[in-house]
């Protein structure tokens, strides 16, 4: 079974909150349904991303968006379960996003800036974050850095750096294939929308006029539960590793310049071997081999 979770935070520390049901406007709701034959009880997730479930006997489960079956049982057996306070509508905790199958180092990221050109960072003060502000000129375009969805900007409390909410227009949140988020701060503008799939290199959005564009990169941490619980901030925040025209793959030194590459090493990273294939194909067709 999936499982989906949303943000709540305190100062600049991500946390899962308990009884998500409560609030009417948590993306993970849960509902009993009759169906001809069976009584059934079921997550919905609103958002695009995945949530990690952990019920009130630490029951954990993998949400993903849209709808979750949970239980399906005979419409006899239901007043067994429908009354267990596991399965109450109040009695689970949710974490937004799922534990990465592999290091989040492992994958390639682009700059956000256009193919040849060049930027520099560096970092938020509250260093923790591991939060890059990357230098583009004033309401230049914003590339993706990797591959994903556009999650909701339904934050629940969550913070980037000082204390800046993502539950407006100059913020972006990006699901990636390998369970990462991105946290993409500081936009005039975006040209995405929420759910919307997008591709390493898409311009997603316009710097602000201040010359920062900040990107902050995290995942849901399994080491970081025990017995259903986190020990303090669930997500993890970690260095990527970027490849550069100049430089390669790097890990990013502050105030050194990087020329941004797309290579297909990185477009095609997140493809199964089927697309991997029909990409190579488009590409010798379009050389004309």
């Amino acid at each position: 079974m999936k499982t989906k979770i949303f943000f709540t935070t305190a100062a600049f520390y991500l946390f899962g909150t308990a009884f998500a049901q409560q609030n009417p406007m948590a993306p993970v709701q849960s509902k009993w349904e009759w169906t001809a034959t069976t009584h059934e009880l079921n997550y919905y997730n609103s958002d695009y991303c995945d949530y990690f479930l952990v019920s009130s006997r630490n029951k954990e489960l993998w949400i993903t968006s849209g709808k979750n079956n949970l239980l399906s049982m005979p419409r006899e057996q239901a007043a067994k379960y429908r009354n267990d306070p596991s399965f109450l509508p109040s009695s689970f905790r949710t974490y937004k996003g799922y534990f990465p199958e592999k290091s989040p180092v492992d994958a390639l990221y682009a700059l956000p800036v256009r193919a040849g050109d060049s930027t520099k960072f560096t970092v938020e003060p509250d260093r923790r974050l591991h939060t890059y502000l990357f230098r583009i000129e004033s309401f230049d375009t914003v590339f993706a850095t990797r591959g994903g969805v556009i999650c909701k900007n339904n934050d629940q409390g969550l913070y980037l750096g000082k204390a800046e909410s993502i539950e407006n227009n100059s913020n972006l949140l990006v699901y990636h294939y390998d369970r990462t988020f991105a946290l993409y701060g500081r936009l005039s503008k975006t040209f995405v929308r929420e759910g919307q799939q997008i591709e390493i290199g898409q311009p997603i959005g316009l710097a602000q006029e201040k010359k920062r564009v900040s990107v902050a990169f995290f995942f849901l941490d399994k080491n970081k539960f025990t017995g259903g619980k986190p020990n303090g901030s669930p997500h993890t925040f970690f260095k990527p590793s970027f490849h550069t025209a100049n430089e390669g793959k790097v890990q990013l030194e502050e105030k050194t310049t990087y020329i941004s590459q797309i290579s297909d090493e990185m477009i095609t990273q997140d493809m199964s071997k089927r697309e991997k294939k029909k990409y190579e194909k488009k590409k010798l067709k379009a050389a004309g081999k």
